[in-house]
């Protein structure tokens, strides 16, 4: 299987790094494997977060596609907590919900994956949230709670330059170049 290579992002070290390539690229299978490995190497934890609770109905699958690299470990989930060797490394988190996960301590996580954060508006099914950045933010310092280690992740097809995102950061990406926001 090929994947997104994470390397060369990393090597910017920045807190939020926006991954944006063509369908089937394997982000989100890079950034399994990304979240596997810290939790195998150092007990790293990750939250998964998509926009809304019902994209997070397909959890219960979310190692499946994976699971093979990893031959020697047992992979499990359990509501919205992922399992390796039946330690927690993970948790789901629809960003929609997250002000109920405020005061919740994150001491552990490390490694944010914010996937679809471009949503195709021209299919009218789904929408952004009302202040989805500053929500998104606001998660952030829940996790990091002041603390320089947390990275965050966010992919999506390249479908539009237009998103709430790159407004809130003035970013205008050229597709042919890798761009990176300190």
């Amino acid at each position: 299987m090929t994947w997104y290579n994470y390397d060369k992002i990393n090597s910017y070290n920045c807190c939020f790094n926006f991954i944006l390539t063509n369908r089937g690229f394997g982000k989100s299978y890079g950034s399994k494997m990304m979240a596997i490995r810290n939790f195998i190497k150092k007990g790293e934890q990750f939250i998964y977060c998509r926009r809304y609770k019902t994209e997070l109905s397909e959890f219960n699958k979310f190692f499946d596609d994976i699971r093979q690299e990893f031959p020697d470990h047992k992979f499990e989930i359990k509501g919205k907590v992922a399992y390796i060797d039946d330690e927690v490394c993970g948790f789901a988190i629809p960003l929609s919900m997250s002000q109920k996960y405020k005061s919740t301590p994150y001491p552990n996580v490390t490694l944010i994956i914010f996937d679809e954060f471009i949503i195709d508006t021209s299919t009218g099914i789904m929408r952004y949230i009302n202040n989805e950045v500053e929500m998104f933010l606001d998660l952030f310092e829940t996790v990091a709670r002041k603390r320089d280690n947390v990275k965050a992740y966010l992919l999506a097809n390249f479908i539009t330059e237009v998103n709430p995102y790159f407004i809130f950061f003035n970013v205008t990406p050229n597709k042919n170049e890798r761009f990176t926001l300190a």
